[in-house]
């Protein structure tokens, strides 16, 4: 789910690869993808006078990654990968991306107020070792592809239940470190005997792609989950008569089209909504900035702007070219800082194709077909999903049509599973850049819990 009018909520998902950038892990006929193993901060936010007018700041070098073998020191600053210049987050994985373990690795870093190259071979990243868990490292082929998935096997249960976590829109590695909140959910189901199954997009970790996650429209990133669900059915260590579906944010779109496939013994979806893309897009632009405290007439003058845009883009179908020519919107793009990626073919860290193909799934309608049990849970404080009434919604049209679910708010949480003591405190984190520190210390443990409740119900 997004938010458009501000650009922080993309720090909800982008955090996440923020801490020791890697790309994933490996195993069987996938090389490792490289582990850089340093922490990076963008450049406003240092204190410190680095003389670096591009490039991401590394306040902290591991030993044992590529970085560090190199000899890279702590408190320089990167600019450069294999020739690719590094402005943001965004381009430490498009730089790292192509790399795997043993691969050449070149690097130029500002030290000092000069600049210095160190070349090196890549490190790939350590398999995880978990210590509720065996983990399975395997591959999902399908034409022009060959993904990474990921399948942790509780200890000491023999053909358990498992959870298939469905992830976000955003292109990134699926795996995660123990601090991160989603990482946090998957490890309370872990513990409590459920296997848990997740699995790359096209291009990502180590998985290898003809087409880049970022170059995917909604259909191929659809086709990339249908093949790793009827893998994850063929797998004989697990009870393929107890496979759950969990779709957090996008995933929750993601999972009752698996659904019209297969029907799993349950589907749980956090932080989604029960409509079309284009209806929930509109209310984007009029109904979520009220959150914020916008005043009704900012958000009509955004409105005038952005409700003819989104219309375009999802619903008549405008190439980047023509968007841009807009006499309506045009300038305005290019005022908010989206003309330049659009420019490219991306908006919203995708491919503008990837919205306008998201925006022909009629998801009323597939929910309305689905008829595994279902159980919408909607965070109190859930920014990207508006209000519990457009999950609700789901929960209606599935009970309608014969289906059987149910709807549970989470008090004092949020779009990805944190928890907050009040909304003030919540936004005002956002605002003042807490948000990252917040990131790995508050989750919130009552999703998790109240899912393991859900599916010891459900199971068969």
């Amino acid at each position: 789910m997004q938010k458009m009018v501000s650009t922080s909520w993309v720090i909800l998902f982008v955090v996440t690869s923020i801490l020791f950038f890697c790309n994933s892990v490996a195993g069987q006929s996938l090389k490792r993808s490289a582990f850089l193993g340093a922490q990076l901060m963008d450049l406003s936010a240092v204190e410190e006078e680095t003389g670096a007018d591009f490039g991401l700041y590394l306040p902290m070098i591991l030993p044992e990654g590529s970085l560090g073998e190199m000899g890279v020191p702590a408190k320089s600053v990167l600019q450069k990968i294999n020739g690719f210049e590094i402005k943001s987050f965004q381009d430490i994985q498009s730089a790292l991306s192509p790399i795997k373990e043993g691969n050449n690795l070149e690097v130029v870093v500002l030290e000092n107020g000069k600049t210095k190259t160190y070349k090196g071979l890549a490190v790939g990243k350590p398999k995880e070792k978990h210590t509720h868990a065996s983990i399975d490292y395997g591959v999902v082929r399908y034409a022009g592809n060959t993904l990474r998935y990921f399948l942790y096997l509780p200890n000491e249960v023999e053909n358990p239940p498992v959870v298939f976590f469905l992830q976000g829109y955003t292109c990134q590695s699926i795996e995660m470190r123990d601090n991160n909140p989603a990482k946090q959910l998957i490890n309370q189901w872990i513990e409590k005997g459920y296997a848990v199954y997740l699995v790359e997009k096209p291009g990502m970790g180590d998985s290898e792609s003809a087409i880049p996650c970022m170059d995917i429209d909604f259909n191929q990133e659809l086709l990339a989950f249908t093949k790793a669900y009827e893998a994850l059915q063929n797998n004989p260590k697990i009870d393929n008569q107890n496979i759950f579906l969990f779709g957090h944010s996008m995933g929750g779109i993601i999972a009752p089209l698996l659904a019209q496939k297969t029907s799993p013994a349950g589907i749980m979806v956090y932080g989604i909504v029960g409509e079309r893309w284009y209806d929930y897009m509109k209310r984007i632009y009029t109904e979520q900035p009220l959150i914020f405290g916008n005043n009704q007439e900012q958000i009509n003058q955004d409105a005038q702007y952005y409700l003819p845009f989104v219309k375009d883009l999802l619903v008549h179908k405008k190439s980047n070219s023509e968007l841009l020519k807009s006499p309506i919107y045009g300038e305005r793009l290019k005022q908010d800082g989206v003309a330049d990626n659009l420019a490219n073919g991306y908006y919203i860290m995708r491919h503008y194709k990837y919205w306008q193909t998201l925006a022909d799934v009629d998801v009323p309608g597939i929910w309305a077909k689905v008829k595994a049990p279902v159980y919408v849970l909607h965070g109190e404080y859930d920014i990207q999903a508006i209000h519990p009434k457009y999950g609700e919604m789901i929960v209606t049209n599935v009970n309608q049509n014969g289906g059987n679910a149910q709807f549970e708010l989470m008090p004092k949480a949020e779009h990805a599973f944190l928890h907050f003591d009040s909304r003030e405190e919540h936004l005002n984190t956002l605002n003042g850049g807490g948000y990252v520190a917040a990131f790995t210390t508050n989750f919130n443990p009552t999703i998790g819990e109240k899912c393991i409740e859900w599916m010891n119900q459900q199971r068969k």
